[in-house]
């Protein structure tokens, strides 16, 4: 199919939903869990004119690279989602980057963490990995947007050797915990997390380098809640007891991907504590009244100091100059496939 469909009117375009233009009231309804993206993949897989697609469903973006002509549009591909999510979100809420010049270079950032909430974030990567992967499996990957891939993880592999870009490189998780620290100044306070996923374990990474030590793991599967908790020595809270457990903790975080995992009816009698939502799903939700216990969601987080520090400052021209020669290298290499395929069509 690849070699068929590959010539030079194929093009690769992004679609991205993103927290720096839209909120995450919005975000929220264009999320994708993986059986989604199995769904959506195998929707579109054989519509005419698309070749290939990636989609990048996290907290802070939902984006869609696209491998395709004219017969199928991104605009196409957009209507699609919308009506499988059930979403008519405003197509100015959308960025759309038309060209593959401009895409490639924009999905290469992004993959390395120059768009992220967090400069450098340490997830996007993994992310990015993940997306490909569950691409590869739903049989919607070209051979363009593989060679786009390569060239992410070879622009990765260099800005890490050549620059001092990742020293020192944040996530949100990062955010979260360094909220705790700031404005509890405690290090023994109770703290409840919630979900065992990569969040979760980024989260208990930093509590157990920052020396807190009563930090205790509820997920719906308790095994997974367990391997976490044994690995930093952390302790286990039943996930099926939340609303008679809640009272023993100052601060409760949620990773899991449910809605109103914690609402205000298991709330009656609790105040002062701190809740961080880490979802887009609303897994915590306070009385509209509230004034006794707040609530951090991944909005706030935006509004935090950027935690940039100097040694990624002084390397971010240098990590573009990367991306751009990696860019450059899958542009001339796609350029040279489409004139090959350009003469073999008219042979």
């Amino acid at each position: 199919m690849d070699s068929f469909f590959s010539h030079s009117s194929y093009m690769i375009s992004v679609i991205s939903l993103n927290f720096k233009r839209t909120d995450l009231a919005v975000r929220s309804f264009f999320q994708f869990t993986n059986q989604e993206l199995s769904d959506v993949y195998q929707g579109l897989k054989g519509r005419d004119g698309l070749l290939g697609v990636v989609i990048l469903s996290t907290c802070n973006r939902t984006e869609v690279h696209l491998h395709y002509n004219g017969l199928y549009t991104a605009g196409d591909v957009l209507k699609y989602l919308q009506t499988y999510k059930g979403t008519n979100i405003p197509l100015t809420q959308f960025d759309i980057i038309p060209n593959t010049e401009d895409a490639v270079q924009y999905i290469v950032e992004v993959g390395n963490g120059l768009h992220s909430m967090v400069c450098g974030d340490k997830q996007i990567m993994r992310q990015m990995k993940d997306a490909y992967i569950i691409s590869q499996q739903n049989n919607c990957m070209s051979g363009v947007l593989e060679r786009v891939s390569q060239a992410i993880f070879r622009s990765h592999k260099r800005i890490i050797n050549e620059t001092a870009y990742h020293s020192g490189s944040k996530s949100i998780s990062y955010l979260a915990v360094d909220v705790i620290k700031k404005q509890l100044q405690d290090n023994n306070v109770a703290i409840l997390v919630i979900g065992a996923g990569e969040i979760t374990a980024d989260l208990l990474k930093y509590f157990s380098s920052l020396k807190f030590t009563n930090v205790a793991i509820a997920n719906r599967t308790p095994w997974k809640a367990e391997i976490l908790a044994k690995k930093y020595n952390y302790t286990v809270a039943e996930y099926d007891f939340l609303p008679q457990i809640l009272a023993q903790f100052r601060v409760v975080i949620s990773c899991a991907a449910a809605d109103q995992i914690i609402n205000p009816a298991m709330l009656s009698g609790i105040s002062n504590r701190l809740f961080i939502d880490l979802t887009t799903f609303r897994s915590i939700t306070l009385a509209d009244d509230n004034n006794l216990n707040r609530l951090i969601t991944l909005d706030n987080f935006t509004r935090l100091k950027n935690l940039t520090n100097n040694d990624q400052l002084a390397a971010i021209d240098m990590v573009k100059h990367i991306i751009s020669e990696e860019t450059n290298v899958f542009l001339n290499w796609k350029k040279n496939r489409d004139h090959m395929n350009q003469r073999n069509q008219l042979l």
